[in-house]
């Protein structure tokens, strides 16, 4: 499956007033977010302490993602009139990066105070992408508040979209669900599914559908409501087209906790884990046990004419970030 099996990942924690992170150095992944309340400690955040059950369950969970993340449709594309394929891993798609993505590699970690910096190389070819790629994911912790920082050199023309991949339950993870937690995504449009999970192409507006977030609505409000999209998905998996920097605000419907996410990255994807499985530190994972929100690129760019693609081209520093930003209500 992956020559990583049966390595022990290593576990850093980042403290700051009122948080506590784990990262992980496999997947460099949020292994946890816990949030102090005023009934203790409440941990927000699903994951792994076992890479082994962590690949076994396919989640994805916590993990940085690449090289590009979401779907690349029938696992091709175009760039400088030369087409690459990919590896598929999400029926004839790849899905985050193929079989072996980032998510699957342990990382260099380099912890330094209220920071850590995690790096990568990916060769040339890996999982069909061109270029050798080094990667740092930079981890910063605040006052209740955690900042993610990517940053790729490429020594070709590649494809280059990276995501967070955590998965929130801000009423505790232990609930098992996080479909009363309330959602407001500041997007008035979504690029809606083809029955392969890519894109049509066309961007609708979310007014008047089950994807209309632009005021507070509990997860699970329209999640199981007759809607094409929501059939297609399993409930919601999809693409928002982002007004500005901030992306999202969320909050535990019986905690208060809030979290806000903002991006430098046009799009987010709304995930309820549909298909969540697995047996995590507590306990087994069983479908919407978390959300998530993943700024990104919009899915298939490389193929869409009409979407911005994520193209980094050879000897260029690009840089991305995502920050976590919680309160209460």
């Amino acid at each position: 499956m992956t020559e990583n099996l049966g390595r022990v990942p290593r576990i850093y924690e980042l403290c700051a007033d009122g948080i506590r992170v784990g990262i992980s150095d496999f997947g460099a992944a949020i292994n946890y977010i816990r949030i102090q309340t005023e009934r203790g400690w409440r941990d927000v955040c699903l994951g792994f302490d076992d890479a082994d059950e962590y690949i076994l369950s396919g989640t994805y969970c916590g993990a940085t993602i690449g090289r590009v993340a979401n779907r690349i449709k029938d696992a091709r594309f175009l760039l400088g009139g030369r087409e690459y394929v990919l590896s598929a891993n999400d029926n004839k798609n790849c899905n985050h990066g193929g079989k072996e993505g980032v998510d699957r590699k342990f990382f260099h970690a380099d912890p330094c105070g209220n920071m850590l910096e995690l790096t990568l190389v990916s060769p040339d070819g890996d999982m069909g992408f061109p270029g050798e790629l080094k990667l740092a994911v930079r981890y910063a912790i605040g006052a209740r508040r955690l900042d993610i920082t990517y940053t790729a050199l490429s020594d070709k023309d590649t494809l280059w979209a990276p995501t967070c991949h955590a998965y929130f339950c801000l009423d505790g993870v232990q609930k098992g669900n996080c479909l009363d937690d309330m959602l407001k995504i500041y997007a008035d449009s979504y690029t809606p599914l083809a029955a392969d999970m890519t894109p049509v192409g066309n961007i609708l507006p979310v007014k008047g559908t089950p994807f209309d977030f632009t005021s507070f609505r509990a997860i699970g409000e329209r999640i199981n409501k007759k809607c094409e999209q929501l059939e297609i998905a399993g409930g919601y998996d999809h693409n928002f087209v982002l007004k500005g920097s901030h992306a999202a605000t969320a909050y535990g419907s019986e905690s208060g906790i809030s979290l806000d996410v903002y991006t430098d990255m046009p799009g987010v994807q709304l995930y309820t884990g549909n298909f969540l499985r697995g047996r995590s530190r507590f306990g087994e994972l069983s479908p919407r046990a978390g959300f998530a929100l993943e700024p990104q690129f919009f899915p298939d760019s490389a193929n869409r004419k009409e979407f911005i693609a994520p193209v980094l081209r050879a000897g260029e520093i690009k840089t991305h970030y995502i920050s976590y930003i919680f309160g209460s209500v």
